[in-house]
């Protein structure tokens, strides 16, 4: 899988373009590395993407940012949202790492992750002590040797992210506390709490809409303007995220699936499966075991 890899260390707003194809066609890994950085890189990354950066090591500098002006050092932590502007200024000889990584793996979040790594948290900078920083920066280096390992499993590598991400978490909320993480009086956020808790036996709009109290037009207009989708389509992806792990990683038949994500019957689950994603249930249980196995 050598095609998968990227070498992006030196990268500018010019090469961004190329690198956003790499990271969201399909059969590519979701997650980019890059082993050194720039100013000009790290304020230019990919739509549909967020970013974690590690300072290693580094004597001045700041990172501007809509929130915030941060005084650069080392062992700080940084996270980078899509649709915000971030200004670096970093001194001569500073080390550290990024990486880039697709909004592919966010969905694959639970509500509070998805809130860490989403424009709605205010908390993009943490400097952890040096117990922490050893253990994330070890985290950075596994994920980089699975993205050179021959072959790359790109599953593995997106688990690796997912660890990583959690550590964030759990490190924020010792900081900041549960509330500074969750706002959960967001109706959006709500919303996808919901969603993670009914999807399986509610999939129409209208119930999650009297959950929240709201009409259901509302909530269109809520979930595309935080999500950039319809209610209709965040919740069919919900559930196809979970036929998909199910397919993949268990030993349920795909008739036991169906009526555990709450299809009247077979047909209609392979129905929908087949409609979201071209293949049928089969086929992509087939594909993922001789991915496994090769």
């Amino acid at each position: 899988m050598k095609g998968d890899k990227v070498s992006y260390e030196n990268n500018t707003a010019t090469n961004s373009s190329k690198f956003a194809d790499h990271l969201h066609n399909p059969g590519n890994v979701n997650v980019v590395y890059q082993d050194s950085i720039t100013s000009s890189g790290l304020n230019n990354f990919p739509d549909h993407s967020f970013t974690i950066i590690i300072i290693d090591e580094c004597e001045d500098g700041e990172c501007i940012t809509e929130l915030n002006n941060y005084a650069l050092k080392s062992k700080q932590l940084f996270i980078h949202l899509p649709g915000k502007v971030y200004n670096w200024k970093l001194s001569p000889n500073t080390l550290g790492r990024r990486l880039i990584v697709s909004d592919i793996i966010l969905e694959t979040f639970s509500p509070t992750l998805k809130h860490t790594f989403s424009p709605l948290n205010r908390y993009e900078m943490i400097l952890p002590d040096d117990e922490i920083y050893q253990k994330l920066s070890a985290e950075f280096s596994a994920i980089h040797k699975e993205i050179d390992s021959e072959p790359a499993f790109p599953e593995l590598i997106d688990a690796r992210v997912r660890l990583l991400t959690l550590m964030i978490n759990l490190w924020m909320e010792h900081i900041y506390g549960d509330a500074a993480l969750v706002n959960t009086n967001n109706l959006a956020f709500r919303f996808h709490m919901l969603v993670d808790k009914y999807y399986k036996s509610q999939k129409n709009v209208a119930f999650y809409a009297d959950e929240l109290c709201i009409t259901s037009n509302y909530l269109g207009v809520l979930c595309r303007k935080q999500y950039k989708k319809s209610p209709s389509a965040f919740i069919k992806e919900r559930v196809l995220l979970e036929a998909k792990q199910l397919l993949h990683s268990s030993d349920k038949s795909i008739k036991e699936i169906a009526f555990e994500l709450g299809f009247r019957n077979f047909s209609h689950f392979s129905y929908f499966f087949r409609t979201e994603t071209g293949t049928t249930p089969k086929s992509y249980r087939q594909t993922m075991n001789k991915v496994n196995v090769s």
